[in-house]
């Protein structure tokens, strides 16, 4: 019991670090959803509240959340039941309809909600702008500071591709903040989602860590050993928007059609980033369970160490990848090989549930080593390989290509490059599937 303890300590800081799988996920959408003949020709749809949409389709929510309840509860890796006193009901109060809904299907009831489009680096519009705040539930809104936001009205037109790509981003900035009992929120004791199994409830944004990372592929010994590894979400998100984007398309409501299709895109988004899919990139599962052995014996600097180089290394893939796309979307380059390699494929694999699994999370999973050894390889040590520094403390973000280039010559540039592409390639055939099998329901 005392070695599964420490085993969960360790993976709480460890995945506790960063939760972010790519900084900005309009960054990896739009390019996907554009390259799609379904969603860049779709008809502009109208813009809608989610207090439009839920009064109008109350009564069809009622079996459609039940029968969805049932089949999550069947089929998934890992499921919470939702408690039955949260199934939804239909009672015609516009006042509560909101917190119903965000009850049934437990997201965080504080989410805004607003009617906006996050645009690309780039892109200007005529829009009126929304304030960080409005947007996000953080008290810390810095990290929308360079993001253009703007405002949008109901029942104004506005083109699907937009909509979802906005919507990609959305799941960062609150939706599954403080759902579990020790979140320290009324709505996290009501659940059902038990204590945090990983992730640290004292950060901010700490409380979504099991909602955008899944273990699905880790070995017997450390599912035996750490059990909290299962207790992962994502599938019933992906699963979750998936099936309520159908449900808007068929009810007439395209505007949130667009939406929580984009709402579930995100996860799959998450999954191609290998810090999402396995607790220690590059490590082999004894390599995994040492430093929590050696917390067991009293030499907790080696959880503290394997916890930083997991954190730095995690954290400046993303700030590359942001750092190179953001750039190259802001000079209008769309022939940017990351940007290239989100381009859909022109035979579009038949969407699965069991793809979630064993297709997107798989993928992934397989070339976390790669990855790791790429890092390592390219950046400098004292960023990715060096237990005394905070990487994110250091200020570099901006530079980091330069230093790159300064440390492992363009070839280093090139390799960055050319992994990442890889990632967002997998992201382009996984999200097109999903955007197909849900145009194809409607």
């Amino acid at each position: 019991m005392n070695l599964i303890k420490t085993l969960s300590t360790l993976s709480l800081a460890v995945v506790s670090s960063s939760v972010l799988a790519w900084s900005n996920h309009t960054l990896v959408s739009n390019t996907l959803l554009a390259s799609m003949p379904t969603v860049k020709n779709a008809q502009p749809v109208k813009v809608e509240t989610i207090e439009s949409f839920l009064m109008a389709t109350e009564k069809q929510l009622v079996p459609f959340l039940a029968e969805q309840e049932a089949q999550m509860r069947s089929s998934l890796f890992h499921y919470a039941p939702r408690p039955d006193a949260l199934a939804f009901e239909a009672n015609g109060d516009v006042s509560t309809i909101r917190d119903r809904f965000a009850k049934a299907i437990r997201i965080n009831p504080n989410m805004k909600l607003p009617l906006y489009l996050q645009l690309l680096p780039g892109d200007k519009r005529n829009e009126p702008t929304i304030a960080p705040k409005d947007v996000t539930v953080f008290k810390d809104a810095t990290y929308l500071n360079d993001v253009q936001l703007v405002q949008l009205s109901e029942g104004q037109l506005v083109a699907p591709v937009d909509v979802a790509t906005s919507a990609n981003d959305e799941p960062d900035h609150g939706l599954d903040i403080g759902l579990f009992t020790d979140s320290k929120t009324d709505y996290g004791l009501e659940y059902g989602f038990g204590v945090q199994p990983f992730g640290n409830p004292n950060l901010e944004y700490g409380t979504q860590a099991p909602f955008h990372m899944g273990f699905y592929h880790e070995s017997s010994v450390l599912y035996t050993l750490g059990a909290f590894l299962k207790e992962t979400y994502p599938e019933y998100r992906i699963t979750l928007f998936k099936q309520l984007s159908e449900f808007a398309f068929n009810h007439g409501h395209d505007y949130w059609g667009w939406r929580f299709m984009g709402w579930g895109m995100h996860y799959i988004g998450d999954f191609s980033n290998p810090y999402h899919i396995t607790p220690v990139p590059g490590n082999s599962t004894l390599e995994t369970l040492y430093p929590g052995v050696m917390s067991l014996i009293g030499l907790p600097q080696v959880q503290k160490d394997a916890t930083q180089l997991v954190s730095n290394r995690h954290t400046v893939l993303e700030d590359f990848q942001s750092l190179v796309m953001s750039k190259a979307f802001a000079e209008h380059n769309h022939d940017h090989q990351t940007i290239k390699a989100l381009h859909a494929p022109q035979d579009i694999r038949d969407y699965q549930d069991s793809d979630i699994i064993h297709v997107f999370a798989k993928g992934s999973y397989d070339k976390a080593e790669h990855i790791d050894e790429v890092i390592t390889r390219t950046m400098p040590d004292n960023f990715v390989s060096d237990v005394t520094v905070e990487y994110s403390d250091l200020g570099v973000e901006s530079q980091l290509v330069d230093i790159v280039k300064k440390e492992s010559g363009e070839e280093g540039v090139a390799s960055l490059l050319d992994t990442i592409s890889d990632l967002l390639h997998d992201f382009s055939g996984n999200g097109a599937s999903y955007v197909q099998g849900i145009i194809e329901k409607e």
